[in-house]
């Protein structure tokens, strides 16, 4: 529901609910060992979590600004992420997904477009919010494997800056921050990543160069600190070091003229179709 305040601003009322059910890694019970210090496989049995999202909204525009603020409270149940744990016999590490508890998202984000001048263009995003996970225990293997509930508050932040220059030149530059925020039966620490590009046309554009640079300052991973009472771990996790990709790209053709014979195509078919019988 929404409700207009004035030509530039307006109220909104959301209700959202949403699914996510597990993926196939996650669903699959096969033992993956090629990682000595721990075993984890998938389990068939889980369900999927389920998210009311409440949501007040703000929206305030200006000529070349806009400004969303969202205050929202979104409650989650059966929660999947992943429990460790040491076995009773054999004293080694497993790993498993587990719809562990429900949790409960409070807080407040916002949202910025601003253009200045004719060469910059701005979005950014800000999620300040209070997270509570709620306390498990589940019967594994002869032995109760528990985890106890946690709460912090936590916020992230997305910043994408588009500069357009003389002489066909355009940068973008998108920069990214996460809190420390908790996790079941531990918490990950804060993360920051930037990834930065240019592009610079040539021949009334027909020839593109693109150089594009992932995880600008190699800083993008996935650390986790896990415990109870029976062990203590740290995690550290990196898909890939910093990349850089160079693309050229040559256009040619008519491309303009291409499109119209193929609205033109897509009219006449259209034509032959509603002389017969019936129309789909």
């Amino acid at each position: 529901m929404s409700y207009q305040l004035t030509q530039t601003q307006q109220l909104q009322l959301n209700y959202t609910r949403r699914l996510r059910r597990p993926w196939g890694g996650e669903l699959n019970s096969f033992r993956n060992t090629s990682d000595a210090s721990i075993t984890s496989f998938g389990n068939p049995l889980l369900t999927p979590e389920y998210s009311n999202s409440f949501s007040l909204n703000y929206l305030k525009q200006w000529d070349q600004h806009s400004l969303l603020v969202s205050a929202y409270y979104r409650p989650t149940s059966d929660v999947i992420q992943r429990i460790t744990y040491r076995g009773a016999a054999d004293g080694k590490m497993y790993s498993t997904p587990m719809n562990v508890a429900n949790s409960t998202s409070t807080g407040v984000e916002l949202t910025g477009k601003n253009k200045i001048g004719r060469i910059l263009d701005l979005t950014t995003n800000v999620n300040l919010y209070y997270y509570k996970l709620n306390d498990f225990n589940f019967d594994i293997e002869d032995q109760t494997v528990k985890g106890a509930s946690q709460d912090n508050f936590t916020w992230n932040a997305r910043i994408i800056a588009q500069l357009t220059l003389p002489w066909d030149i355009s940068v973008q530059l998108s920069g990214r921050y996460n809190s420390r925020r908790v996790i079941t039966q531990g918490h990950r620490p804060s993360q920051i990543s930037m990834d930065a590009g240019i592009k610079k046309s040539f021949f009334n554009r027909k020839l593109v160069l693109s150089i594009n640079c992932r995880d600008v300052f190699n800083s993008r991973k996935w650390e986790s600190y896990t415990g109870s009472d029976t062990f203590t771990r740290y995690t550290l996790n990196k898909r890939r070091s910093r990349t850089v990709n160079f693309n050229l790209t040559w256009n040619f053709g008519n491309s303009q003229g291409q499109k119209k014979r193929d609205e033109q195509t897509n009219d006449n078919d259209e034509e032959e179709m509603s002389g017969g019988g019936y129309d789909m």
